[in-house]
């Protein structure tokens, strides 16, 4: 595996670069297409037993493992192309660098992943969401005004856990079966989470893509500070929070789907 630390980072491609953008490119390609030819085949392995893909196929179950070839591929095409691989040792070695880089995001997996396990063990999450179902249904407050609150709550959630994959796992162990309790699919209860999530992430000091974007800032206003930024960033988060929430009430009363074989409602 070549390795050159001391080299300056160059935007411009020398020759190999270029082929090896090249040659990856159509691996890529070419590879899809294959993907696609097995897919369209009327016999194909990856049809569901009525001969489709919605709403469950063994095509659908194996996107992880297409997206990881459709990255694989071109990358290792690229590596030998480009000489960046020299040889077939080099790929577990690079690979294990990515890795690297993720070893914070997989122990903070691993912990909620245990938080998650004894928190269905012990049933306070069932308990929690039966009670809040009853709660609401008993004020009557069980259609889209429910909705909203549960936007508003990630919202403010958001200014103190950053991380969208925590705090959705934190809320949809209690929100999910809440909802669900009230009729609501998990996969509209998720997208109205993202609403939330979304709006807010520009104006929290937690966010630490927020002291990256005060770097940028320092360098046309020296004097500027984290309230600079997030003063300037202020204006954005409403009209954006409107504005989500605004399609989402389109998907809520037009009763489109969320996604494939995903409604508004279960069974609905």
């Amino acid at each position: 595996m070549r390795r050159d630390d001391t080299r300056d980072l160059n935007p411009d491609l020398d020759s190999a670069e270029r082929r090896g953008l090249l040659l990856a490119t159509v691996a890529g390609l070419a590879l899809a297409a294959l993907m696609l030819v097995a897919a369209l085949l009327p016999m194909s392995p990856w049809r569901n037993e009525e001969g489709g893909f919605l709403p469950d196929s063994p095509l659908l179950d194996s996107v992880t493992f297409i997206v990881f070839l459709l990255f694989l591929v071109p990358g290792i095409v690229y590596g030998f192309a480009s000489r960046s691989l020299l040889q077939a040792s080099d790929v577990p070695k690079v690979m294990g660098l990515g890795i690297k880089d993720m070893a914070s995001f997989i122990v903070l997996a691993f912990v909620l992943g245990q938080f998650i396990a004894l928190f269905n063990w012990t049933g306070v999450g069932s308990a929690l969401a039966v009670a809040g179902a009853s709660g609401l249904e008993s004020i009557g407050l069980v259609g889209l005004p429910a909705i909203i609150g549960f936007i508003l709550l990630a919202s403010v959630l958001n200014l103190f856990i950053v991380s969208g994959s925590s705090m959705w796992t934190l809320m949809a162990a209690v929100f999910v079966p809440m909802f669900a309790l009230l009729g609501y699919e998990p996969g509209f209860i998720q997208g109205a989470f993202r609403v939330g999530d979304s709006a807010t992430q520009v104006i929290t000091p937690m966010n630490p893509y927020l002291f990256v974007l005060l770097m940028l800032v320092k360098q046309y206003e020296p004097k500027a500070g984290l309230g600079t930024v997030i003063s300037r960033m202020l204006p954005f988060v409403i009209p954006f929070w409107v504005a989500w929430v605004l399609v989402l009430v389109v998907f809520y009363f037009a009763g489109w789907p969320m996604g494939p074989g995903v409604g508004i409602r279960i069974g609905g």
